[in-house]
């Protein structure tokens, strides 16, 4: 599992500059997706892709270390589209993003993810029962496609009486599949045991234990991600995925949910079929810092967690007494509402005046917790009551001054009463800091050099509460003989909401590279922040209850042409 959302791994730019004279029929890559959409460590895996690698030479930029990828010149008939991957043995595993690009332009940034497990493609006719793919355990990761309306794909298992299977379906929420996919495990009559179909947003899981020696049976189809007035499955070329099956060691989450460098500890896994040496792992720190990897051979899968600025602790069960867990800030906690109904409190000391941001972690992470909190005073009055910040935000926020000196009492649950085992979550409480972000209006821009500038539309959020210093925005890194002055976002300026940069190349000058757009304090230069934008084709509307914000990415991309 990955927690998304919100948490990157470092850029590592293949970039190339070159000039080269093409032909009228000359093509820029277009990419929609990969298929198979990942590999095993330490694998050479073939790929294709939907649309184009258009006219060579054409060059890849990865998004990390560890994958090198290799393209024909001169492709064999046929295999036009085809290119293959070598996965370093030292890679991580994990999610990477691949950028194809070549002098008439770039493609989209698409997602291809590494995995642990021996892969396995599949492999039609697989509808039936009868049909059913054949599945050796105790794991294996399967790369497979519900190419047509109404396709079914089916798979066969042994399990011994007692043992847990655990089928994993990733399509939606990392591959961008515009498919909203179910699982089902079936016996060997037929009967369906047990069926999922949304467990991380649109991706489902099943945790099922054999009640008896057999064979078993795995089916998926899927139904589009964007309703629309057909009632039968769905179906295209785009709708791959990648399904897990094992009877082996998998995560669900981590306690604590986020690390801090200063801890120096394992954190404790929770999952499922997990030896006594994989119920603790020592996280590793990403390339960005910003978040760290817990991985092993032995594992289904990983999992990414947030780097935490403080030291974080976990509830105790003073969170199930009247009193509370007593807290010390800053601080950051990791509990769990593991019953219907459960109430954690937690209790903590402040100064009047001070300015404190309360922030829950849980949806966006990949858990079911739909936060309510509530913040009492020593008397028991309630001060404030937090059920979703904004519409389609399920984890509660807060700033808040603190009315006189004392202690005051801090209550979690569900919104719903709900709770469970996946029930976790991640509470902060630090001094309130002003903040701000940026983001691009495209993924990708193109420059002809020599004529007129071209336009870069940069929007800044300055977040709650308002970040009222002045901005510089400006571009980091651009070769010579291309030129971007940098603009100041100033607050007096119709609330200082945007920017437009103008970017220019001298005539003749050809370039693809990564673009990085820099956001800086003028006040304070170590405030700084990279812009992200929205990237197309791994967005779907998601149009559910309980739907995900599009995914935004630093990854932007400049192409320079000659005119």
């Amino acid at each position: 599992m990955f927690s998304t959302a919100q948490i990157l791994p470092a850029v590592l730019a293949f970039s190339v500059a070159f000039s080269l004279s093409v032909s009228s029929s000359a093509a820029p890559p277009s990419v929609k997706y990969l298929s198979p959409a990942g590999g095993q460590v330490g694998q050479k895996v073939d790929v294709s892709v939907d649309k184009t690698l258009g006219t060579q030479p054409v060059s890849v930029w990865t998004s990390a270390p560890g994958l090198k990828v290799e393209i024909p010149a001169k492709p064999a008939k046929g295999k036009e589209k085809q290119f293959s991957i070598q996965i370093d043995p030292s890679a991580k595993p994990g999610l990477y993003w691949l950028r194809f690009h070549n002098a008439e332009g770039a493609s989209g940034i698409r997602p291809f993810l590494v995995g642990t497990l021996a892969e396995q493609a599949e492999a039609e006719p697989n509808e039936k029962l009868s049909e059913a793919q054949k599945v050796e355990l105790p794991s294996a990761t399967i790369n497979g496609v519900l190419a047509k309306s109404g396709d079914v794909d089916t798979y066969q298992v042994s399990l011994k009486k007692g043992q847990t299977l655990i089928a994993s379906q990733t399509a939606n929420e990392q591959l961008g599949s515009p498919m909203d996919p179910v699982l089902q495990i079936l016996n060997h009559r037929g009967t369906v045991l047990s069926q999922i179909d949304d467990t991380l947003w649109y991706d489902p899981r099943i945790v099922f234990t054999a009640p008896a020696d057999g064979t078993y049976y795995i089916r998926t189809f899927a139904f589009p991600a964007d309703p629309n007035s057909t009632i039968r499955f769905a179906g295209a070329a785009s709708y791959i995925y990648r399904l897990t099956l094992t009877t082996g060691p998998f995560i669900d989450h981590s306690l604590p949910l986020a690390w801090h460098p200063s801890t120096a500890k394992p954190v404790a896994l929770d999952g499922w079929n997990l030896p006594e040496n994989l119920k603790t792992l020592m996280p590793s720190v990403m390339e960005s810092n910003e978040s760290a990897l817990l991985s092993a051979p032995q594992l289904g899968n990983v999992l990414t967690i947030p780097m935490s600025t403080t030291p974080v602790v976990l509830e105790t069960k003073a969170t199930q007494e009247e009193a509370g867990q007593q807290l010390t800030l800053p601080t950051t906690v990791t509990g769990k509402i593991a019953e219907p109904e459960e109430i954690d409190v937690y209790r903590f000391t402040a100064k009047k005046g001070e300015k404190l941001s309360f922030k829950v972690d849980s949806h966006m992470l990949g858990y079911p917790l739909d936060t309510h909190m509530k913040l009492f005073d020593a008397k028991g009055k309630l001060l404030k009551e937090i059920d979703d910040p904004k519409r389609n935000d399920f984890d509660a926020r807060l700033d808040y001054t603190i009315p006189a000196d004392g202690e005051y009492r801090l209550q979690m649950t569900d919104r719903f009463q709900h709770g469970g085992f996946r029930y976790v979550y991640l509470l902060s409480i630090l001094p309130t800091e002003a903040d701000f972000s940026l983001q691009a209006a495209n993924e990708q821009y193109t420059l002809t050099a020599g004529d007129k500038p071209l336009e870069i539309d940069v929007t800044i959020d300055r977040q709650s509460p308002r970040f009222n210093d002045d901005i510089e925005v400006s571009i980091a890194g651009l070769p010579e003989g291309v030129t971007c002055e940098p603009v100041v976002s100033k607050v007096k300026d119709k609330g200082g909401k945007s920017v437009k940069l103008k970017l220019e190349a001298k005539k003749g000058f050809v370039f693809q590279g990564p673009l990085v757009i820099q956001g800086t304090s003028v006040k304070d230069k170590s405030k700084q922040h990279t812009a992200t934008a929205v990237i197309k084709g791994i967005s779907p509307k998601r149009n559910t209850a309980r739907p995900k914000p599009d995914l935004e990415l630093p990854y932007l991309w400049l192409t320079i042409k000659k005119k």
